[in-house]
């Protein structure tokens, strides 16, 4: 009978650098910096519950819907599935994919110089692969495609590196 591999951690945090943009505003194109917190907690073997505060800046000339000098701020929560390490990308990397739910804020200004906040729940939905790098730490690469349910934009898209602590 084959036994099961257990995770050897029970929570992870991460913290992520990286670029993305809105699908629904060409002009602001993908360029934009972003950056992402996130915490997860092993449920059973490869299944995660995680939560992501991000945030999502756009130039200060740059036009997101009406906003000029947008900001994206979120938190996420989400269910993770977490391949074993080699079932999809080789011996190298473990993959995971994701999807949730979320809290959305939209703010900037607006042509006559008011400030705008908008927020709006919204789906999330990801995929990552961890590079590790030692029993407790990792490499992270994440993709997620945001959708809002927002008057200005509603598609977003972030593409993000950085490093996870397990423990």
């Amino acid at each position: 009978m084959a036994t099961r591999a257990q995770e050897l951690y029970s929570f992870t945090g991460s913290l992520m650098l990286g670029l993305g943009g809105s699908f629904d505003e060409s002009e602001a194109g993908f360029g934009n910096p972003s950056f992402q917190l996130g915490f997860s907690h092993v449920l059973e073997n490869r299944t995660h519950v995680g939560f992501r505060l991000g945030y999502l800046g756009f130039g200060s000339n740059d036009y997101v819907g009406e906003l000029k000098g947008a900001d994206l701020t979120y938190l996420n929560v989400s269910g993770e599935y977490r391949a074993a390490k080699g079932s999809f990308s080789g011996s190298l990397m473990e993959s995971g994919v994701y999807i949730g739910l979320g809290g959305y804020q939209l703010s900037g200004d607006t042509d006559d110089g008011r400030s705008e906040n908008g927020t709006s729940i919204g789906l999330v939905l990801g995929l990552t692969g961890d590079i590790e790098i030692s029993p407790s730490f990792a490499v992270r690469i994440e993709l997620s495609g945001h959708i809002l349910s927002s008057d200005v934009a509603r598609y977003f898209g972030l593409a993000q590196v950085g490093v996870t602590y397990r423990f």
